[in-house]
């Protein structure tokens, strides 16, 4: 089998080192194609099955740049959620980049997580299909107040834009458990 070797990023929590390796994969997961054959069972099947080996193989480090915490309620973390968002249609510089969260291994927190990560990545194909952008955005859509759920009148974290709050209180009320992760956008944390 025809194999190329593609960069593989690891984005961990924000503000940490992003894990960088080079793995070969089957060259004909690489394509100027690959975002819209992304929707055919059988290219994702061997995307995943392609893909897979190496997750697992860089899962400890993955955990070991996650800080220990999870990144919905701020208890100590059991795993990672690892996400692959697939850019091996970017014909000049194609990669696959994988998204890292910290969980504690509550079902809540994980469903969570998984509710997030998915509406970013709708987010960001969104942005992809309409503008034609190269890179996914790091804006997230569609949060909830890390405290109540609410959808509505919903604030970011000023500094690290990762979490979101209904109101003040809320801000508050979470920022002993937030701020073992908080950390600002350009890098620095408190």
């Amino acid at each position: 089998m025809d194999t190329r070797p593609i960069r593989f990023e690891f984005q961990c929590l924000e503000g940490a080192e992003e894990l960088k390796f080079v793995h070969n994969i089957p060259s004909g997961l690489v394509n100027p194609e690959a975002l819209a054959a992304q929707r055919d069972g059988r290219y994702r099947s061997q995307f995943l099955t392609a893909i897979r080996p190496i997750l697992k193989e860089h899962e400890a480090a993955c955990r070991a740049a996650s800080k220990g915490f999870c990144e919905n309620c701020g208890q100590p973390s059991v795993g990672v959620l690892q996400t692959p968002m697939s850019w091996l249609h970017n014909a000049e510089d194609p990669f696959v980049a994988v998204l890292v969260n910290p969980v504690c291994g509550k079902r809540e927190c994980e469903s969570q997580m998984r509710e997030n990560i998915e509406d970013m990545i709708a987010e960001a194909t969104a942005e992809i299909q309409g503008q034609g952008a190269s890179r996914p955005s790091a804006h997230v859509g569609n949060m909830s107040c890390r405290i109540c759920g609410k959808t509505e009148g919903i604030m970011k974290c000023a500094r690290c834009k990762s979490v979101a709050y209904c109101g003040k209180e809320h801000q508050r009320a979470d920022w002993k458990v937030h701020k073992t992760s908080c950390v600002s956008n350009d890098g620095g944390g408190r």
